[in-house]
């Protein structure tokens, strides 16, 4: 009986939480620009991972134009990230008061974006050439409405996702997940993940032919995700900051930083207990 309304509690207060979320989206995203700024804004969102967002804005900054924006919602972090961001005068932040999920929070950051373009990235991803927006960009000026990162299923993966700013806020696009795996062992669950919404919706509106434009993987190390690479653009390690394989994972971010940014090795070696 005790575990049954100890579960209660947990579950209610989950609710909570996630309609306080969703209020803040909706509050940071009710007005959304009249005109939209020229250039690009990297968006992503932190939670305790500081030295991993410390590579991802060091990358950012030493692969893309001087006039790139960056933007860092942070869910609640207790470790050093706040301190970090307040040192960092090139990075703006939306800081929340507690971990709102990460596709709520992508949401929430959408709402304090003007530029044209709206680029995305995991904290655990960083781009590896000085190509990667140039890329991107190209790509939508073909034609193509989502640009990224193509993990699984048909969507663009949120580690690595580029598209117009103004299609976002006009359509009213959302990156948060769509139903639960929690059922998964009792029954075939309907779930979504982080920006496979987006994906979907801009299929059945644009067409599926040339909506989204992949870029698959170039190259892996395994297992699993834990280091891949996106059309020679970027990196991303799934479990880096979480899963299963986490601390074979840590490894491999570190020799990968290494490799594309080997400036930004002490970074990596500096506070991985934060994660």
């Amino acid at each position: 009986m005790i575990d049954k309304v100890r579960a209660r509690l947990v579950s209610a207060r989950r609710r909570m939480v996630r309609s306080l979320g969703l209020l803040e989206a909706w509050r940071s995203r009710r007005r959304p620009p009249t005109t939209y700024r020229p250039g690009v804004t990297v968006l992503t969102v932190n939670w305790n991972s500081s030295s991993f967002v410390k590579v991802l804005v060091d990358a950012v900054r030493a692969s893309s134009p001087a006039s790139t924006e960056i933007l860092v919602v942070d869910n609640g972090s207790t470790d050093d990230s706040r301190d970090y961001f307040a040192s960092r005068d090139d990075v703006r932040t939306v800081l929340l008061s507690r971990n709102f999920g990460h596709g709520v929070a992508l949401d929430i950051g959408v709402g304090h974006v003007d530029t044209e373009y709206l680029a995305v990235l995991d904290v655990d991803a960083f781009p590896i050439s000085s190509d990667w927006l140039d890329r991107a960009i190209e790509d939508l000026n073909a034609g193509a409405r989502i640009v990224g990162a193509h993990m699984h299923r048909n969507f663009v993966h949120p580690c690595f996702l580029v598209t117009r700013t103004q299609m976002v806020h006009e359509f009213d696009l959302t990156f948060r997940p769509v139903g639960s795996l929690a059922t998964r062992d009792s029954a075939a669950p309907l779930f979504l993940d982080v920006a496979e919404a987006m994906s979907q919706r801009v299929l059945i509106k644009f067409g599926g032919s040339g909506a989204l434009r992949f870029y698959e993987v170039t190259s892996r190390r395994g297992p699993g995700n834990a280091g891949e690479v996106y059309g020679d653009l970027v990196y991303h390690n799934q479990y880096a900051t979480q899963g299963r394989h986490h601390d074979l994972a840590l490894q491999i971010f570190a020799e990968a930083v290494d490799k594309y940014h080997p400036s930004l090795s002490k970074s990596v070696s500096d506070g991985h207990d934060a994660t």
